[in-house]
C-alpha cells in the first residue's frame, strides 16, 4: 500500500531510487566504498568495495572515497556519518532544514545541483519514475571537488566550490 493519499502513475514509492548512470559518467571517478549499496550490484557504479543492507553501512568502517546514495525516508544519520568522513559524495533530497542534512552540507567543500529533477532508473538502469523533490550532490575532498566541477561541464546544472564561514 503506498503511503500517499492518492497514487500517482509513474511515482517511485520505495527507497529503491538508483542514481542513474550519467552522474557517475560524469563523475569520471572510482569509489573505494559504496556505503548504501543495493543487494545486487549495479553494474554503472564504479565502486570497489560495498556495502548493502545486510552489512549496515552505518555501523562498518568507511575508507576511502566513498559513494553514499543513503534511504531517503531515513537520510539522517548518514548525513552525519558522512560529514565525520573526509572524502566521498551524498546525493540526498535538496531539503536542509532538517539537522542531517544540514550537517551535511555544512561540512561539504562542494556541491552539484542539477538543472532539473534527477531521473532516477530501476536495477537495469531504466528511468523508473518521476521524484516531486530536487536532489543535491554533496562532495568533501579535493577528489570529489574537482569531479563535481566535471560533471557540471559534462552534464549542465551546478557546481561551486564551498568556504566554511570565519
Amino acid at each position: 500500500m503506498s503511503a500517499r493519499l492518492f497514487d500517482l502513475p509513474g511515482q517511485l514509492n520505495s527507497d529503491s531510487w538508483y542514481t542513474p548512470p550519467w552522474i557517475f559518467d560524469g563523475l569520471g571517478v572510482t569509489f573505494d566504498l559504496d556505503v548504501a549499496s543495493p543487494d545486487e550490484p549495479l553494474p554503472w557504479i564504479p565502486a570497489r568495495q560495498r556495502y548493502t543492507v545486510a552489512d549496515d553501512g552505518l555501523s562498518m568502517p568507511w575508507h576511502g572515497l566513498v559513494w553514499c546514495n543513503p534511504p531517503y525516508s531515513a537520510p539522517t544519520a548518514w548525513c552525519r556519518r558522512w560529514a565525520e568522513h573526509p572524502d566521498g559524495f551524498l546525493l540526498i533530497r535538496a531539503d536542509l532544514s532538517t539537522s542531517g542534512p544540514f550537517v551535511a552540507v555544512n561540512a561539504a567543500t562542494s556541491l552539484y545541483v542539477p538543472a532539473k529533477r534527477i531521473q532516477f532508473v530501476n536495477g537495469h538502469g531504466d528511468r523508473e519514475g518521476s521524484v516531486n523533490f530536487s536532489s543535491v550532490l554533496l562532495a568533501r575532498g579535493d577528489t570529489a571537488d574537482a569531479a563535481t566541477l566535471r560533471l557540471a561541464t559534462k552534464y549542465g546544472g551546478a557546481a561551486r566550490r564551498l568556504e566554511p564561514v570565519r
